[in-house]
């Protein structure tokens, strides 16, 4: 079976005017992002949780003060509302989160961690991070902070072509 690479060799061949690299370099992106998150969710599946609850259960917890609404949450996780409400109402069922409404607007929900929620999580935060750990260990300090300020210029560069 030919290797992605080969295969984008062969497409160039044919189109001598595709941009290689950046098609591999994309290509290498999506699979890196494919496999990272399979590699948390492993890390995860002791907990019963996946990376989305896992990331929903982090951000509640920081919300004491200022509680986030659903679609502040599917914003900052890139989730649409249906996946949102879906990861919501799994970890609602559970008693790991509450949807309480908005005591300046009615209309609207408030979410809340409660006191399982927490405590999964205090359980599940070093899993994630030997995980996190893990996967990076294959570049030094320097390199994943090269990474990482790479990345986000990619990033504000695709938010720029998005508007």
């Amino acid at each position: 079976m030919p290797s992605f690479e080969s295969r984008i060799d062969r497409f160039c061949q044919a189109h001598p005017e595709a941009p290689r690299e950046d098609i591999l370099a994309t290509r290498l992106l999506f699979r890196t992002t494919q496999l990272l998150r399979a590699h948390i969710d492993r890390a995860l599946a002791p907990f019963d949780l996946n990376m989305s609850q896992y990331l929903v259960l982090s951000l509640l917890s920081t919300d004491r003060s200022d509680p986030s609404s659903p679609s502040e949450l599917s914003q900052t996780l890139d989730a649409t509302r249906t996946q949102m409400t879906r990861f919501l109402d799994s970890l609602q069922s559970r008693g790991l989160v509450r949807r309480i409404a908005s005591e300046q607007d009615r209309r609207s929900l408030e979410l809340e961690l409660t006191p399982a929620g927490r405590e999964l999580l205090r359980k599940a935060v070093p899993a994630v991070h030997r995980a996190y750990r893990q996967a990076w260990s294959v570049l030094g300090g320097g390199e994943r902070d090269q990474t990482s300020r790479h990345l986000q210029r990619l990033y504000a560069k695709l938010q720029q072509l998005e508007q």
